[in-house]
Parts: C-alpha cells; sequence; structure tokens
C-alpha cells in the first residue's frame, strides 16, 4: 500500500471516528474532590514516562481522596511499579490485541474491565508528540471529562476531537519550560505543587536488598561507586565512550571509586569501547530489569550519563546526575534539584565536552579534592 493511499484512508477513518464519536469541548471542568482519575501514558519513552511523576505528585496534593491509576506499556510500566503517588497501573499491550497471536476479543475485554472502573477523568499527558492510541483509549475509557491536547506549539492533533476538555498547549515563547512542568500544564484546574519537580520510583525491599548485596563486594575495596551509562538512543546524544574510560580511570585511580557501566540492549558498541579503555576492575549491568539497575543505581554515589532514559531512571532513584548533553536542551530534560548538574558541548555538539570538564563536576559533587 503506498503512503499516500495510506495518509487517505487514515483520514477517512479519522473523519468517520469524529463523525459518530467526537465530542464537543465542555467549558467547565469539576471533577469533584474524590475523582477517579485516570492518566493515559502508554506510547512513550522510559524518560517520558518518568517525566510525569510531577502531575501524578501534584493531582494526589490537590485531590488527596482521589483514585488514580497509570496506564503505561509493558516497555514502561515496570518502572512505576509501587510508585506512591498511584493506586494502580493498569497495563497496556497491543501485542494482546494485534498483529500475530493478537486477538480482538482479549481487547474488548480489556475494555469492559477499564470501563468498569467508572473512571472520572482522563487525562492523557503530552509534550512533544501525540498519541491517536493514547486519546482513543481515553475516549474508550468512559470518563466523563477526558483531557488531552489539542495543539502543540500550533500544530493541531487529529485526534483532539476525543477530549471534553481540549488543551492548547504553546511553549514556543518559553523553550525552556522544564518538561516535567509541561506536563502538570495539560490539567484544565488549579492543582496545588509545590516546587519539588523531582522524580521518583519506589523499589521493594527485596530488590534493594539484591542490590546492596552485589554492591557490597566492591566496598570493601573501593571507596564508593560511579555508575557511567555511555549509551543513548541518538548518536548525537552519545559522548565518545573512549572519554568516558578517560573520566572512570581518573576517579578509580585517584578517587577509589569503583565504576559500574550500565547497558541498554542497543548500547553493546559503546559498552566494548569503554570496557576495552578501562584499566581497572569495573563491572557491566546488562540484560537486567529495569527495576534491578534502578537498584544498583540507588547504590551509587554518583550517576554519569548521557542524555537518555537512564538519566531520569537514577535521578528517581534520588542519585546524584551528572548528566551530558549535546543537541537536546538541558533545561527541558535534566532532571531537578540541588544535587543533580549538567554538561553541554558548545553548540549543541556533545563531543565538544572535554574529559577535564566532566572530572571537574564529579569532583566537585563527589568532595573530591584532588585535580586530574
Amino acid at each position: 500500500m503506498s503512503r499516500t493511499l495510506e495518509r487517505r484512508l487514515k483520514r477517512l477513518f479519522i473523519a468517520i471516528l469524529r463523525l459518530f464519536a467526537g465530542t464537543r469541548p465542555v467549558t467547565t471542568f469539576d471533577p469533584g474532590s474524590a475523582p477517579r482519575i485516570l492518566v493515559i501514558r502508554q506510547h512513550n519513552q522510559l524518560g517520558d514516562m518518568l517525566c510525569v511523576v510531577p502531575l501524578l505528585r501534584a493531582l494526589r496534593a490537590t485531590y488527596p481522596r482521589c483514585t488514580l491509576a497509570l496506564m503505561a506499556s509493558p516497555v514502561n510500566a515496570d518502572v512505576m511499579l509501587h510508585n506512591r503517588f498511584l493506586d494502580e497501573v493498569i497495563l497496556y499491550d497491543k501485542s494482546e490485541f494485534i498483529g500475530t497471536g493478537g486477538h480482538l476479543y482479549r481487547f474488548v475485554g480489556f475494555l469492559r474491565r477499564l470501563r468498569n472502573r467508572r473512571f472520572d477523568v482522563a487525562v492523557v499527558p503530552s509534550t512533544v508528540s501525540t498519541s491517536f492510541t493514547s486519546d482513543l483509549l481515553a475516549r474508550l475509557s468512559g470518563a466523563a471529562l477526558r483531557v488531552g491536547a489539542g495543539s502543540i506549539d500550533g500544530q493541531a492533533n487529529p485526534s483532539a476531537f476525543f477530549f471534553t476538555h481540549p488543551r492548547n498547549l504553546d511553549w514556543r515563547e518559553n523553550p525552556d519550560r522544564p518538561q516535567v512542568e509541561r506536563n502538570i500544564d495539560i490539567w484544565p484546574g488549579t492543582l496545588r505543587w509545590t516546587p519539588d519537580l523531582s522524580l521518583e520510583l519506589t523499589l521493594t525491599k527485596d530488590e534493594t536488598e539484591y542490590a546492596k548485596t552485589l554492591c557490597r563486594q566492591w566496598l570493601t575495596q573501593w571507596k564508593g561507586i560511579i555508575v557511567y551509562h555511555p549509551g543513548a538512543g541518538k548518536l548525537s546524544n552519545r559522548w565518545p565512550a573512549e572519554r568516558f574510560a578517560e573520566a572512570a580511570n581518573w576517579l578509580s585511580e585517584k578517587g577509589g571509586m569503583f565504576p559500574v557501566v550500565t547497558a541498554g540492549p542497543m548500547d553493546e558498541a559503546e559498552v566494548r569501547v569503554m570496557a576495552r579503555s578501562l584499566r581497572c576492575r569495573h563491572y557491566v549491568v546488562k540484560n537486567q530489569p529495569i527495576r534491578a539497575v534502578a537498584a544498583i543505581l540507588q547504590c551509587a554515589l554518583l550517576v554519569v550519563t548521557n542524555d537518555t532514559g537512564i538519566m531520569h531512571v537514577a535521578a528517581a532513584a534520588g542519585t546524584p546526575v551528572l548528566a551530558l548533553f549535546g543537541p537536546t536542551s538541558p533545561k527541558q530534560w535534566a532532571p531537578r534539584g540541588d544535587i543533580h548538574r549538567y554538561c553541554r558541548g558548545d553548540g549543541g555538539v556533545i563531543d565538544r565536552i572535554s574529559v577535564e570538564e566532566v572530572l571537574r563536576n564529579a569532583r566537585e559533587m563527589l568532595g573530591l579534592k584532588e585535580e586530574p
């Protein structure tokens, strides 16, 4: 099927849905004092998912008696389990409904269970792009009040007709507004939120004990642990792996810090280069569930990472993060809080960050006096 035909069919499908499932915008917004709220975040990356935590915190502070649920995809659901602001994480696994092995009747059953929860409000936070599936799920949830993006920075959302309260979000005059605050902007009412824009995740006792047992063997010989993450989904977000190794060598030899390297599914090449350049003992964390990785990050004194999902996981674990940025705006995406820092290459080129700059910031964050 040609792309032109595919686009035409999609527009026809949306036009039909607009006719039969469209909703007129509503001016008033009154969810009540104890609403049942569904936050739908099934399409985003790991970092985007964690950036919704301040919105959850604000909802819980504003409506302390509310029931608050989050819908997430299998990739992102685990990191939000046991979150103290949530009553429930609802797993949306589209592979159960479509494609090989998928069955439509399972989707019908999923919708029946979803509607039986009788949500009052469904909200779809969107800060970068919109998701037709997420917007449709808000409509199918049965919630009387449905909130989502009507447009983002002047770009209309073609599925905004599913919402009773489409929000026209425009940050073009304030491009540095942090993503965590942009997520809060989606709510039509007044939220009781504090300057606390930190990320959070909640680990179980078993998860923390696993990490402590693993890390204890290194802490008998080393002053502490530093975690390095040399990978990233985008090439332009990757600081050279050799420089990660150079910084790790100095902090190991001069600072007594044991290097732990984390590897995602696409980071094998960067980790191999870094490991080959390390002169000291080290440990590579790979093929581990994200919650196990988060527990290890929580044991570290510092995490040095590219701008990628692990940056947000480390911040949510409460560990100081030294984040390395290239073209992406750190004012938007860097972890919030005084314990974190970032370096950005001149002109948005990550290769222009020097090893000396990284070491200077790392030493100051760790309280090390010796200079490289």
